[in-house]
């Protein structure tokens, strides 16, 4: 009987780890779309259930061989999402004399008021550019000041929250909503050693509604179609609230040809974090990490290093990337 009840145990997994590491290429509809961001906890369980697996049917507990095979195929469906985010990239240096641009991308949560802990992950973060989401106007009032020893040029958007602190001069900054085909958008210049760089920061809506869904997916398309008339180095950063494995992510990626700045330092999942603010148990916090912050460079530019920051009780951790000008 314990064997009749395991074996139904052993199937009801499969199909069910098998619908949602399969569900993710078609998942274009709200809310299926939103299973899609787990690809690495589906690794996970599926590496569990072929060490399972495999254990019963070696000591002929489950004498089904099948069932063992089955997750040995959902394991390498995730491990084939999983495992190029951990190869090196042709875009990625390990070598270079020329000192590293680093960029620094956080959102600190309109919720968090610890300005000065904010201040001292900028800070301590030595990033030549960074940009802050969710900032009102009380705290980049607060914040400003404190940073401009370090970052003598800011532009904050006038809506959407977003601030840009920069070491090197900002020219043409501006909020952009891409001829109202997407919410705010920050787009500025920068005059970096003699060179004009394009700087795009973004924060698309949390797809946790349909209209909010769509929202995001317009802001992706709209994004995507403005870089096709940029013919100078770029680098795009934000809270995409989009991981890898959404299909919506890759139809970006395929129609932008960014680079990734993660590809070859890992996933580094940056949402959630522990915070005041923040209403998840602690315990289940590691287990849904999910990476959702990103930033994306043209071709023009390769990547030194690609890490995640402190939180500064932000329920987001800063993401930080060392790029290099060739």
């Amino acid at each position: 009987m314990s064997q009749r009840i395991a074996l139904i145990v052993a199937i009801a997994t499969l199909v069910i780890l098998g619908l949602l590491s399969l569900f993710p290429y078609i998942a274009w509809s709200w809310p299926l779309e939103l299973i899609s961001h787990f690809r690495y906890q589906y690794f996970i369980l599926s590496l569990l259930a072929t060490i399972i697996l495999f254990i019963l049917w070696r000591i002929r507990y489950l004498k089904h061989k099948i069932l063992f095979l089955t997750a040995i195929l959902l394991l390498g469906i995730n491990l084939v999402e999983v495992l190029p985010w951990y190869l090196p990239h042709n875009q990625q240096i390990t070598t270079h004399a020329a000192k590293p641009l680093r960029v620094l991308s956080f959102n600190l949560n309109i919720q968090n008021h610890d300005q000065d802990k904010i201040v001292d992950l900028v800070t301590d973060s030595q990033a030549d550019i960074a940009l802050l989401l969710e900032i009102d106007q009380q705290a980049f009032s607060i914040i400003q000041p404190q940073l401009k020893p370090s970052f003598p040029y800011t532009f904050r958007s006038p809506g959407g929250g977003l601030a840009l602190f920069s070491k090197f001069p900002i020219q043409d900054a501006r909020a952009d909503n891409f001829n109202k085909k997407a919410k705010h958008n920050l787009v500025a210049n920068l005059a970096i050693d003699n060179q004009s760089i394009t700087f795009i920061g973004t924060h698309p809506l949390v797809p946790v509604k349909p209209a909010n869904f769509h929202s995001r997916n317009l802001q992706l398309a709209a994004i995507a179609e403005y870089i096709q008339n940029i013919n100078q180095p770029l680098i795009l950063a934000g809270d995409f609230n989009l991981t890898p494995w959404s299909p919506y992510y890759r139809r970006f990626v395929n129609k932008t040809k960014l680079h990734n700045t993660r590809l070859g330092f890992g996933i580094l999942p940056s949402w959630p974090r522990p915070a005041n603010h923040v209403n998840f148990p602690h315990w289940l916090i590691p287990i849904i990490n999910i990476p959702i912050d990103h930033c994306f460079v043209s071709k023009h530019l390769q990547v030194a290093r690609t890490y995640t920051g402190g939180n500064a009780n932000s329920d987001h951790a800063a993401l930080i990337t060392e790029l290099v000008l060739p």
